[in-house]
Protein backbone atom coordinates (compact mmCIF):
# COMPACT_ATOMS: atom_id res chain seq x y z
CA UNK A 1 0.00 0.00 0.00
CA UNK A 2 2.78 2.45 1.05
CA UNK A 3 4.53 1.88 -2.64
CA UNK A 4 1.13 2.19 -4.14
CA UNK A 5 0.84 6.06 -2.64
CA UNK A 6 3.94 6.76 -3.72
CA UNK A 7 3.89 5.87 -6.92
CA UNK A 8 0.36 7.59 -7.26
CA UNK A 9 1.51 11.08 -5.37
CA UNK A 10 5.12 11.11 -7.66
CA UNK A 11 3.10 9.86 -10.85
CA UNK A 12 4.29 12.35 -13.68
CA UNK A 13 7.20 13.82 -12.15
CA UNK A 14 9.75 10.53 -12.98
CA UNK A 15 9.49 12.28 -16.28
CA UNK A 16 11.10 15.69 -15.19
CA UNK A 17 13.93 14.31 -13.74
CA UNK A 18 13.51 15.57 -10.41
CA UNK A 19 15.09 14.01 -7.03
CA UNK A 20 12.65 14.46 -4.66
CA UNK A 21 13.78 15.42 -1.20
CA UNK A 22 11.68 14.10 2.23
CA UNK A 23 9.64 17.01 2.71
CA UNK A 24 8.66 17.03 -0.89
CA UNK A 25 8.04 13.64 -0.92
CA UNK A 26 5.97 14.17 2.33
CA UNK A 27 4.00 16.92 0.78
CA UNK A 28 3.18 15.01 -2.35
CA UNK A 29 1.56 12.83 0.14
CA UNK A 30 -0.42 15.12 2.10
CA UNK A 31 -1.89 16.50 -0.65
CA UNK A 32 -3.04 13.06 -2.01
CA UNK A 33 -4.18 11.88 0.80
CA UNK A 34 -6.62 15.39 1.10
CA UNK A 35 -7.69 14.53 -2.10
CA UNK A 36 -8.68 11.31 -1.40
CA UNK A 37 -10.82 12.27 1.15
CA UNK A 38 -12.42 15.24 -0.21
CA UNK A 39 -12.25 14.50 -4.33
CA UNK A 40 -14.53 12.04 -5.13
CA UNK A 41 -17.60 13.59 -3.73
CA UNK A 42 -16.76 16.88 -5.29
CA UNK A 43 -16.47 15.34 -8.63
CA UNK A 44 -20.07 13.79 -7.79
CA UNK A 45 -21.52 16.94 -6.95
CA UNK A 46 -20.06 18.76 -10.02
CA UNK A 47 -20.92 16.10 -12.47
CA UNK A 48 -24.93 16.45 -10.97
CA UNK A 49 -25.08 20.33 -11.21
CA UNK A 50 -26.80 21.52 -14.26
CA UNK A 51 -27.28 25.45 -13.60
CA UNK A 52 -24.28 28.31 -13.69
CA UNK A 53 -24.94 29.37 -9.81
CA UNK A 54 -24.97 25.97 -9.03
CA UNK A 55 -21.61 25.27 -10.17
CA UNK A 56 -20.71 28.60 -8.60
CA UNK A 57 -21.97 27.69 -5.23
CA UNK A 58 -19.63 24.23 -5.20
CA UNK A 59 -16.83 26.04 -6.86
CA UNK A 60 -17.25 28.35 -3.33
CA UNK A 61 -17.63 25.38 -1.20
CA UNK A 62 -14.38 23.68 -2.54
CA UNK A 63 -12.40 26.98 -1.98
CA UNK A 64 -13.81 26.55 1.42
CA UNK A 65 -12.67 22.70 1.80
CA UNK A 66 -9.39 24.02 0.51
CA UNK A 67 -8.56 26.68 2.36
CA UNK A 68 -9.47 24.62 5.54
CA UNK A 69 -6.85 22.51 4.52
CA UNK A 70 -4.13 24.86 3.70
CA UNK A 71 -4.44 23.79 -0.12
CA UNK A 72 -6.06 26.91 -1.56
CA UNK A 73 -3.32 29.37 -1.75
CA UNK A 74 0.10 27.10 -0.82
CA UNK A 75 2.26 29.90 -1.97
CA UNK A 76 1.16 32.35 0.46
CA UNK A 77 2.88 32.91 3.78
CA UNK A 78 1.23 30.50 6.61
CA UNK A 79 0.21 33.34 8.69
CA UNK A 80 -2.27 34.20 6.00
CA UNK A 81 -3.64 30.42 5.50
CA UNK A 82 -0.74 29.14 3.17
CA UNK A 83 2.43 27.01 2.79
CA UNK A 84 4.68 28.74 1.32
CA UNK A 85 6.16 26.34 -0.86
CA UNK A 86 8.47 25.79 -3.13
CA UNK A 87 8.89 26.17 -6.53
CA UNK A 88 9.30 22.06 -6.42
CA UNK A 89 6.05 22.32 -4.26
CA UNK A 90 4.26 23.69 -6.53
CA UNK A 91 5.58 21.58 -9.54
CA UNK A 92 3.95 18.40 -7.71
CA UNK A 93 1.10 20.72 -6.56
CA UNK A 94 -0.44 21.66 -10.45
CA UNK A 95 0.54 18.32 -11.84
CA UNK A 96 -0.90 16.49 -9.43
CA UNK A 97 -4.39 18.80 -9.77
CA UNK A 98 -4.02 18.49 -13.81
CA UNK A 99 -4.09 14.61 -13.53
CA UNK A 100 -6.62 14.49 -10.68
CA UNK A 101 -8.96 17.08 -12.60
CA UNK A 102 -9.51 19.07 -9.12
CA UNK A 103 -12.39 21.72 -9.68
CA UNK A 104 -10.74 25.38 -10.27
CA UNK A 105 -11.12 27.59 -6.89
CA UNK A 106 -13.76 30.04 -7.63
CA UNK A 107 -11.48 33.06 -6.51
CA UNK A 108 -8.39 31.66 -8.34
CA UNK A 109 -8.17 35.13 -9.67
CA UNK A 110 -8.04 36.76 -6.24
CA UNK A 111 -5.51 34.40 -4.92
CA UNK A 112 -2.96 34.28 -7.75
CA UNK A 113 -3.21 37.95 -8.70
CA UNK A 114 -4.70 40.31 -5.38
CA UNK A 115 -3.48 38.44 -2.72
CA UNK A 116 0.20 38.40 -3.29
CA UNK A 117 0.04 42.24 -4.25
CA UNK A 118 -1.96 42.82 -0.73
CA UNK A 119 0.91 40.72 1.47
CA UNK A 120 3.70 42.61 -0.21
CA UNK A 121 2.52 46.45 -0.58
CA UNK A 122 -1.35 46.03 1.47
CA UNK A 123 -1.66 47.84 5.32
CA UNK A 124 -2.31 45.56 8.00
CA UNK A 125 -5.42 46.59 7.97
CA UNK A 126 -6.17 45.37 4.29
CA UNK A 127 -4.73 42.15 4.89
CA UNK A 128 -6.54 41.55 7.93
CA UNK A 129 -9.85 42.93 6.05
CA UNK A 130 -9.62 41.48 2.41
CA UNK A 131 -6.99 37.66 2.74
CA UNK A 132 -9.14 35.81 4.75
CA UNK A 133 -12.56 36.06 2.45
CA UNK A 134 -10.90 36.08 -0.58
CA UNK A 135 -8.98 33.13 1.16
CA UNK A 136 -12.02 31.10 2.11
CA UNK A 137 -14.24 32.12 -1.30
CA UNK A 138 -16.30 34.28 0.18
CA UNK A 139 -15.48 37.11 -2.07
CA UNK A 140 -14.60 36.48 -5.45
CA UNK A 141 -12.80 39.23 -7.45
CA UNK A 142 -12.09 40.33 -10.85
CA UNK A 143 -9.65 42.38 -12.80
CA UNK A 144 -9.34 45.55 -13.71
CA UNK A 145 -7.13 46.23 -15.96
CA UNK A 146 -7.81 46.52 -19.90
CA UNK A 147 -10.27 49.30 -21.75
CA UNK A 148 -11.13 50.07 -24.61
CA UNK A 149 -8.17 52.11 -25.63
CA UNK A 150 -5.75 50.85 -23.03
CA UNK A 151 -4.64 46.46 -23.91
CA UNK A 152 -1.27 46.40 -25.57
CA UNK A 153 -0.49 49.91 -24.14
CA UNK A 154 -2.53 49.14 -20.95
CA UNK A 155 0.18 52.36 -19.55
CA UNK A 156 -2.23 54.58 -21.55
CA UNK A 157 -5.36 53.88 -19.61
CA UNK A 158 -7.46 56.76 -18.63
CA UNK A 159 -9.75 55.40 -16.28
CA UNK A 160 -10.19 59.02 -14.27
CA UNK A 161 -10.10 58.68 -9.80
CA UNK A 162 -10.61 62.51 -8.43
CA UNK A 163 -9.53 62.34 -4.70
CA UNK A 164 -12.32 64.31 -2.48
CA UNK A 165 -11.85 64.61 0.60
CA UNK A 166 -11.29 60.96 2.31
CA UNK A 167 -13.15 59.11 -0.98
CA UNK A 168 -11.96 58.57 -4.51
CA UNK A 169 -14.16 59.20 -7.72
CA UNK A 170 -13.98 56.94 -10.30
CA UNK A 171 -15.32 57.00 -13.72
CA UNK A 172 -14.03 55.14 -17.04
CA UNK A 173 -14.89 51.83 -18.68
CA UNK A 174 -12.92 48.59 -18.22
CA UNK A 175 -13.36 45.61 -20.33
CA UNK A 176 -12.70 41.96 -21.00
CA UNK A 177 -12.89 42.00 -17.17
CA UNK A 178 -12.84 37.60 -16.65
CA UNK A 179 -15.95 36.98 -14.13
CA UNK A 180 -17.03 40.55 -13.17
CA UNK A 181 -20.51 39.09 -13.48
CA UNK A 182 -19.88 36.59 -10.51
CA UNK A 183 -17.29 38.64 -8.50
CA UNK A 184 -17.57 40.71 -5.24
CA UNK A 185 -14.62 42.76 -5.74
CA UNK A 186 -12.37 44.49 -7.97
CA UNK A 187 -8.93 45.72 -8.02
CA UNK A 188 -8.11 48.19 -11.07
CA UNK A 189 -5.87 50.84 -12.40
CA UNK A 190 -6.89 53.77 -11.86
CA UNK A 191 -5.36 57.49 -13.54
CA UNK A 192 -4.87 59.64 -10.32
CA UNK A 193 -2.58 61.99 -11.91
CA UNK A 194 -3.37 62.96 -15.94
CA UNK A 195 -0.31 65.52 -15.61
CA UNK A 196 2.39 62.62 -14.51
CA UNK A 197 4.35 60.30 -17.33
CA UNK A 198 1.22 57.41 -18.10
CA UNK A 199 3.39 55.06 -15.44
CA UNK A 200 3.81 57.63 -12.80
CA UNK A 201 0.16 58.83 -12.19
CA UNK A 202 -1.33 55.47 -11.61
CA UNK A 203 -2.85 53.87 -8.57
CA UNK A 204 -3.99 50.40 -7.22
CA UNK A 205 -7.86 50.91 -5.78
CA UNK A 206 -10.08 48.11 -3.96
CA UNK A 207 -14.04 48.93 -5.86
CA UNK A 208 -16.70 46.55 -4.47
CA UNK A 209 -18.45 45.64 -7.29
CA UNK A 210 -22.16 46.26 -5.65
CA UNK A 211 -21.35 50.31 -5.18
CA UNK A 212 -23.51 52.79 -6.67
CA UNK A 213 -22.56 53.56 -10.38
CA UNK A 214 -20.64 50.01 -11.32
CA UNK A 215 -22.29 48.48 -14.46
CA UNK A 216 -21.70 44.74 -15.44
CA UNK A 217 -22.25 44.46 -18.99
CA UNK A 218 -21.57 40.52 -20.06
CA UNK A 219 -20.27 40.14 -23.76
CA UNK A 220 -21.33 37.48 -26.20
CA UNK A 221 -18.07 35.19 -26.86
CA UNK A 222 -18.46 33.32 -30.76
CA UNK A 223 -18.86 29.76 -28.36
CA UNK A 224 -22.28 31.17 -26.90
CA UNK A 225 -20.24 31.74 -23.30
CA UNK A 226 -20.10 34.87 -21.51
CA UNK A 227 -17.88 35.00 -19.05
CA UNK A 228 -15.87 38.25 -19.66
CA UNK A 229 -17.50 41.85 -19.22
CA UNK A 230 -17.47 45.71 -20.27
CA UNK A 231 -17.56 47.28 -16.82
CA UNK A 232 -18.72 51.23 -16.55
CA UNK A 233 -17.83 52.94 -13.29
CA UNK A 234 -20.08 56.12 -13.20
CA UNK A 235 -18.60 58.34 -10.45
CA UNK A 236 -17.91 55.43 -8.13
CA UNK A 237 -17.13 56.49 -4.60
CA UNK A 238 -14.40 54.38 -2.63
CA UNK A 239 -12.52 55.77 0.29
CA UNK A 240 -9.22 56.31 0.17
CA UNK A 241 -7.96 53.68 2.76
CA UNK A 242 -8.95 51.26 -0.45
CA UNK A 243 -5.51 52.13 -2.31
CA UNK A 244 -2.77 49.39 -2.16
CA UNK A 245 0.50 51.26 -1.73
CA UNK A 246 1.13 55.13 -2.56
CA UNK A 247 -0.93 56.60 -4.33
CA UNK A 248 0.11 57.23 -8.09
CA UNK A 249 2.24 54.13 -7.44
CA UNK A 250 -0.03 51.70 -8.62
CA UNK A 251 1.99 50.23 -11.75
CA UNK A 252 4.89 49.92 -9.81
CA UNK A 253 2.35 48.31 -6.93
CA UNK A 254 1.05 45.80 -9.83
CA UNK A 255 4.60 44.46 -11.26
CA UNK A 256 4.38 42.32 -7.97
CA UNK A 257 3.51 38.70 -8.80
CA UNK A 258 4.24 35.18 -8.68
CA UNK A 259 7.36 34.47 -10.62
CA UNK A 260 7.95 31.28 -9.46
CA UNK A 261 4.28 30.38 -9.79
CA UNK A 262 4.21 31.66 -13.66
CA UNK A 263 7.37 29.88 -14.39
CA UNK A 264 5.19 26.71 -13.73
CA UNK A 265 1.69 27.01 -14.57
CA UNK A 266 3.07 26.01 -18.11
CA UNK A 267 2.33 22.37 -16.21
CA UNK A 268 -1.33 23.32 -16.58
CA UNK A 269 -1.27 24.47 -19.95
CA UNK A 270 1.12 20.99 -20.94
CA UNK A 271 -1.29 18.60 -19.24
CA UNK A 272 -4.61 19.96 -20.91
CA UNK A 273 -2.80 19.57 -24.15
CA UNK A 274 -1.80 16.43 -23.99
CA UNK A 275 -5.19 15.59 -22.54
CA UNK A 276 -6.81 17.03 -25.64
CA UNK A 277 -4.25 15.13 -28.19
CA UNK A 278 -4.83 11.98 -26.24
CA UNK A 279 -8.68 12.20 -27.29
CA UNK A 280 -8.30 13.07 -30.17
CA UNK A 281 -5.81 9.88 -31.11
CA UNK A 282 -8.96 7.76 -29.58
CA UNK A 283 -11.37 9.28 -32.01
CA UNK A 284 -9.12 8.64 -34.68
CA UNK A 285 -8.31 4.83 -33.94
CA UNK A 286 -12.73 4.37 -33.78
CA UNK A 287 -13.82 3.68 -37.12
CA UNK A 288 -17.48 5.42 -37.90
CA UNK A 289 -20.31 4.07 -39.39
CA UNK A 290 -19.10 4.70 -43.09
CA UNK A 291 -16.18 2.06 -42.03
CA UNK A 292 -13.80 4.93 -41.59
CA UNK A 293 -11.19 5.30 -39.81
CA UNK A 294 -9.25 8.68 -39.14
CA UNK A 295 -5.87 6.83 -38.32
CA UNK A 296 -5.82 5.45 -42.20
CA UNK A 297 -4.76 8.69 -43.37
CA UNK A 298 -1.57 9.26 -43.61
CA UNK A 299 -2.30 13.15 -44.25
CA UNK A 300 -4.03 13.18 -40.63
CA UNK A 301 -1.36 10.40 -39.20
CA UNK A 302 1.31 13.39 -40.14
CA UNK A 303 -0.54 16.22 -38.14
CA UNK A 304 -1.20 13.50 -35.65
CA UNK A 305 2.50 13.42 -34.95
CA UNK A 306 3.35 17.13 -35.45
CA UNK A 307 0.59 17.82 -32.89
CA UNK A 308 2.54 15.48 -30.55
CA UNK A 309 5.66 17.02 -31.21
CA UNK A 310 4.34 20.41 -30.72
CA UNK A 311 3.05 19.36 -27.44
CA UNK A 312 6.50 18.15 -26.03
CA UNK A 313 8.03 21.51 -27.17
CA UNK A 314 5.46 23.09 -24.68
CA UNK A 315 7.10 21.03 -22.29
CA UNK A 316 10.16 21.14 -23.02
CA UNK A 317 10.64 24.85 -22.90
CA UNK A 318 8.80 25.20 -19.74
CA UNK A 319 10.95 23.01 -18.09
CA UNK A 320 14.22 24.92 -19.23
CA UNK A 321 12.17 27.97 -17.50
CA UNK A 322 11.37 25.90 -14.32
CA UNK A 323 14.92 24.72 -14.55
CA UNK A 324 16.11 28.56 -13.56
CA UNK A 325 13.43 29.05 -10.73
CA UNK A 326 14.77 25.92 -8.99
CA UNK A 327 18.33 26.80 -9.48
CA UNK A 328 16.90 30.20 -7.55
CA UNK A 329 17.37 32.46 -10.56
CA UNK A 330 14.72 34.75 -11.92
CA UNK A 331 12.29 33.10 -15.22
CA UNK A 332 13.19 34.47 -18.40
CA UNK A 333 11.89 34.97 -21.87
CA UNK A 334 11.08 31.47 -22.04
CA UNK A 335 7.24 32.27 -20.13
CA UNK A 336 6.43 34.74 -23.30
CA UNK A 337 7.70 31.54 -25.94
CA UNK A 338 5.76 29.16 -24.09
CA UNK A 339 2.74 31.56 -23.98
CA UNK A 340 3.37 32.10 -27.90
CA UNK A 341 3.85 28.33 -29.21
CA UNK A 342 1.35 27.13 -26.77
CA UNK A 343 -1.22 29.28 -27.89
CA UNK A 344 -1.16 28.37 -31.55
CA UNK A 345 -0.33 24.92 -30.62
CA UNK A 346 -3.87 24.41 -28.95
CA UNK A 347 -5.83 26.39 -31.72
CA UNK A 348 -4.20 23.81 -34.70
CA UNK A 349 -4.99 21.02 -32.15
CA UNK A 350 -8.24 21.57 -31.83
CA UNK A 351 -8.40 22.38 -36.14
CA UNK A 352 -7.03 18.46 -36.08
CA UNK A 353 -9.21 17.34 -33.63
CA UNK A 354 -12.25 18.40 -35.82
CA UNK A 355 -10.65 17.38 -39.13
CA UNK A 356 -10.33 13.85 -37.59
CA UNK A 357 -14.05 13.84 -36.54
CA UNK A 358 -15.21 14.29 -39.66
CA UNK A 359 -18.77 16.25 -40.59
CA UNK A 360 -20.13 15.33 -36.73
CA UNK A 361 -17.65 17.06 -35.17
CA UNK A 362 -18.93 20.29 -36.02
CA UNK A 363 -22.34 19.60 -34.09
CA UNK A 364 -22.44 21.55 -31.32
CA UNK A 365 -22.99 20.37 -27.77
CA UNK A 366 -26.72 18.47 -27.22
CA UNK A 367 -26.57 17.06 -30.47
CA UNK A 368 -27.18 12.82 -30.35
CA UNK A 369 -24.09 12.30 -32.87
CA UNK A 370 -21.37 14.63 -31.94
CA UNK A 371 -18.30 12.83 -30.20
CA UNK A 372 -17.04 14.09 -26.94
CA UNK A 373 -20.55 15.48 -26.74
CA UNK A 374 -19.72 18.26 -28.66
CA UNK A 375 -16.77 19.59 -27.20
CA UNK A 376 -14.43 19.52 -30.17
CA UNK A 377 -16.92 22.95 -31.96
CA UNK A 378 -16.61 24.34 -28.90
CA UNK A 379 -12.94 24.19 -28.09
CA UNK A 380 -12.10 25.43 -31.71
CA UNK A 381 -14.66 28.79 -30.90
CA UNK A 382 -13.10 29.35 -27.49
CA UNK A 383 -9.57 28.60 -28.74
CA UNK A 384 -10.06 31.50 -31.57
CA UNK A 385 -9.50 33.76 -28.53
CA UNK A 386 -5.95 31.99 -27.09
CA UNK A 387 -3.56 34.16 -29.20
CA UNK A 388 -5.50 37.53 -27.56
CA UNK A 389 -6.04 36.53 -23.99
CA UNK A 390 -3.60 37.08 -21.40
CA UNK A 391 -1.16 38.66 -23.97
CA UNK A 392 -1.41 38.98 -27.16
CA UNK A 393 0.88 37.48 -29.66
CA UNK A 394 1.79 40.64 -30.72
CA UNK A 395 2.69 41.42 -27.30
CA UNK A 396 4.64 38.37 -26.73
CA UNK A 397 6.91 38.78 -29.90
CA UNK A 398 7.64 42.29 -28.35
CA UNK A 399 8.91 40.99 -25.40
CA UNK A 400 10.99 38.10 -27.17
CA UNK A 401 12.17 40.73 -29.87
CA UNK A 402 13.25 43.34 -26.89
CA UNK A 403 14.94 40.75 -24.56
CA UNK A 404 16.27 37.91 -26.74
CA UNK A 405 16.76 40.32 -30.04
CA UNK A 406 17.86 43.40 -28.47
CA UNK A 407 15.69 45.51 -30.65
CA UNK A 408 14.43 48.57 -29.92
CA UNK A 409 10.98 49.06 -28.02
CA UNK A 410 8.26 50.10 -29.62
CA UNK A 411 7.27 54.50 -29.89
CA UNK A 412 4.53 54.30 -27.39
CA UNK A 413 6.16 52.40 -24.63
CA UNK A 414 7.86 54.55 -22.04
CA UNK A 415 11.99 54.51 -21.90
Amino acid sequence: MERETKSRTTSGLDDLGLDLSEEDTAFAEEWSAWLDDHLPAMHERLARAESGTEKLALAREWQSQMAAGGWAAITWPAEFGGRKATARQQLIFYLSSAERRVPPLAGRIGLNLCGPTLIAHGTEEQRQRFLPPMLDGRHVWCQGFSEPGAGSDLASLRTRGVIDGDSMVITGQKIWTSSAHLADWMFALVRTDPDAPKRHGISFVLIPMTADGVDVRPIRQISGDAEFNEVFLDSVQVPLSNVVGKLNDGWNVTRTTLANERAILFMGQQMALTSTLRKAVTMAKTTDAQGFRAADDPHLRDRIAQAWIDVELVRLNGMRNLAKVLAGKEPGPEGSMSKLFGQHVEQHLHELALDLGGELAILDRGADDAPNRGKWALGWLRTRASTIGGGTSEIQRNVLAERILGQPRDPWADA
